[in-house]
């Protein structure tokens, strides 16, 4: 039986966190998210899923609130509250760092990217655009440019339209970039073989060159880990949506 006390010992003293969803998780119940967000709300993470039911953006883990994990950009404004604009024009000029900081709050949506896409996002069946369209932004469901029918954006189109997510893929890597060398937990939960270039082989990579990094692996069917990962992977052969309840109830 797993340690799930040692586990939550071992998030706790992690500086990073990346977590996998897998198919797993598609039509998860609301409790299984919950015990995700109370394992993570107070940790600088990042979500890969592969769940294209969006429920995540429903929970507290898609919520538009301001992460527990600061920007610059509030700590330096926490630290002189009484600046004046002549004082904060000339820090614009002395630290222009901030004029990148400022532009978007870190709030947790932005921690999650959906590769392999959105099915409450529409797109035109046919291709004939890169246009994605949200839920009833086209009442006609029907694409304004060709006439076609939308479908959902997901890899189940033919074509499937990927700008949908590439700016949170995009902002997924400068995350992972900082992750080199840093004390970091890789929750791998319900990942199996339908996809595993999205996160299964990868994570496998990234815990492989990043020595400070543990992979727990949970999977009923598939948690064997790779030999060369012995001593810093871990395979669990249990439901991930139960073992993700047991984990934040320890």
């Amino acid at each position: 039986m797993a340690d799930y006390t040692q586990i939550r010992d071992r998030l706790a003293s992690a500086k990073k966190v990346l977590v996998g969803l897998g198919e797993e998780w598609k039509k998860a119940d609301t409790e299984a998210y919950d015990a995700l967000y109370k394992l993570l709300k107070d940790k600088d993470y990042f979500i890969v899923t592969m769940a294209t039911d969006a429920v995540i953006y429903d929970t507290r883990l898609g919520s538009a609130a301001e992460t527990a994990v600061c920007d610059g950009q509030k700590e330096l404004e926490l630290s002189c509250p009484s600046a004046d604009e002549d004082t904060m024009a000339l820090m614009d000029k002395l630290f222009p760092v901030r004029e990148q900081q400022k532009k978007k709050p870190d709030v947790r949506q932005d921690r999650i990217v959906a590769p392999c896409g959105n099915e409450t996002w529409r797109q035109c069946s046919c291709g004939c655009t890169k246009d994605i369209w949200e839920p009833g932004e086209i009442p006609e469901d029907v694409c304004p440019h060709c006439g076609a029918s939308l479908t959902g954006n997901t890899i189940e189109a033919s074509p499937y339209i990927e700008e949908g997510y590439l700016p949170q893929w995009d902002r997924y890597v400068r995350w992972l970039a900082e992750t080199l060398n840093q004390d970091m937990v890789i929750l791998e939960l319900g990942v199996g073989f339908g996809n595993p270039g999205v996160i299964r082989f990868p994570f496998e990579k990234t815990c492989f060159f990043s020595q400070k990094t543990y992979l727990y692996r949970i999977n009923r069917l598939f948690p064997q880990v790779a030999a060369e990962l012995e001593g810093r992977a871990e395979g669990i052969a249990q439901s991930s949506l139960e073992w993700i309840k047991a984990v934040s109830r320890a």
